[in-house]
């Protein structure tokens, strides 16, 4: 049986989170950096309402066209991933967005076995995936707390978390399927 895969898009594929601070930092007059996004709800420290943090967000994703891949030869990332085991894009985004990331995804030719959407404020762990690639602390300490591997991949706002035997840093997606594979020749 093949492994099964949850990729995340925000802040795994897409570096949504550049788009989102260029327009945070028109909206509300700020000069707020990458780097200065240490933790995962940085929003609440820098006034802005959750509301407004999740408009951004979706206007970023209006603009899908100008929105950036975390990493050059993405697709071709997401393909080796394709070969170790089944991948699902696994997301949070919103309704209204889904159509504008499907649009992206088929710009950066990123295919995928299934889109999965979960509700925003939902964790992920639950779903059956044996591996879960995301940049969420949330996401990642929820897979690894019951039992699954969880690959962080490294941002600003994930740092801090301590990794374990099944919650791993990575860098990118190449280290990824590295990963996943030193696991699964573990397992035989």
């Amino acid at each position: 049986m093949p492994v099964k895969i949850a990729l995340d898009v925000d802040g795994v594929l897409a570096d949504t989170i550049r788009s989102w601070l260029r327009l945070c930092n028109e909206r509300f007059n700020m000069n707020l950096t990458y780097d200065q996004i240490d933790h995962w709800n940085f929003w609440k420290d820098v006034g802005i309402k959750q509301e407004d943090f999740e408009w951004l967000f979706n206007e970023a994703w209006y603009n899908w066209r100008a929105m950036p891949p975390t990493e050059d030869k993405i697709a071709a990332k997401v393909e080796h991933l394709k070969n170790i085991g089944k991948v699902d894009i696994v997301t949070g985004r919103s309704e209204d967005t889904m159509g504008y990331v499907e649009k992206w995804l088929a710009l950066q030719k990123i295919d995928c076995n299934e889109i999965v959407v979960v509700e925003p404020d939902m964790t992920k762990g639950h779903l059956d995936y044996d591996v879960f690639i995301d940049d969420s602390p949330l996401n990642a300490i929820d897979a690894a707390e019951r039992g699954k591997t969880a690959l962080v991949y490294d941002q600003p706002w994930n740092r801090h978390l301590a990794q374990r035997d099944n919650l791993l840093r990575i860098k990118d997606l190449s280290e990824a399927a590295s990963r996943i594979r030193s696991l699964l020749n573990f397992k035989k």
